[in-house]
C-alpha cells in the first residue's frame, strides 16, 4: 500500500503530466457519425449552407493542431492568422473570417467565455475532447512514472 507521501507525489506527477498534455496539440478529433444531428450545426448548415458546415470542421481540425487549442484574436494579427489558416482551403479574407466566427458565436458553437473574456476563438467540444485526450496521455505517463520510480527505489 502506498504511503500518503507517495500518493501525493503520484497526484502531483499526474497533474504535471495533465497540464503539459492539455497545452499540446492532439492527434485526433472526435467527429460523431451523427454530428449533423446537432441542433446548432443543423441550424448553421440550414442558414449558411453546407460550406459553413465544412468550414466549422476545418476550424475544429485547426484548433486541435494548435497549442492550447485557440486563436488569439485580440488584434488584427490574430484575425489575419485565423483567416490565413482557414484560407488554405476556403479562400477566406479577414472580413469573411470575422463574419464566419460571428455566425458560429451566434449559433452557440464558439466558446463564449473564451471569446468574450479572453478574445480567443475556440470550440467548446474541442476543449472537452482535448481534455479527455490529455487525461489519457497523463494516465499513461503516470503509469510509466510509477514503474520507473519502483525500479529506482527498489
Amino acid at each position: 500500500m502506498a504511503s500518503k507521501q507517495e500518493e501525493e507525489e503520484a497526484r502531483n506527477a499526474y497533474l504535471d503530466f495533465l497540464d503539459e498534455a492539455l497545452s499540446e496539440p492532439v492527434k485526433f478529433i472526435k467527429h460523431d457519425a451523427r454530428a449533423h444531428d446537432d441542433e446548432a450545426l443543423y441550424r448553421l448548415a440550414n442558414t449558411h449552407g453546407m460550406a459553413y458546415y465544412g468550414m466549422y470542421w476545418l476550424l475544429a481540425e485547426l484548433l486541435t493542431g494548435r497549442k492550447n487549442h485557440f486563436y488569439d484574436i485580440s488584434d488584427g494579427a490574430g484575425w489575419r492568422r485565423l483567416a490565413n489558416d482557414m484560407g488554405c482551403i476556403c479562400d477566406m479574407t479577414v472580413d469573411d473570417c470575422k463574419r464566419f466566427v460571428t455566425d458560429l458565436y451566434d449559433a452557440g458553437l464558439i466558446n463564449r467565455e473564451q471569446y468574450d473574456e479572453l478574445h480567443r476563438v475556440t470550440i467548446t467540444r474541442i476543449l472537452k475532447d482535448s481534455r479527455a485526450y490529455a487525461e489519457a496521455v497523463a494516465a499513461k505517463k503516470l503509469g510509466a512514472w510509477k514503474t520507473n520510480r519502483r525500479k529506482l527505489l527498489g
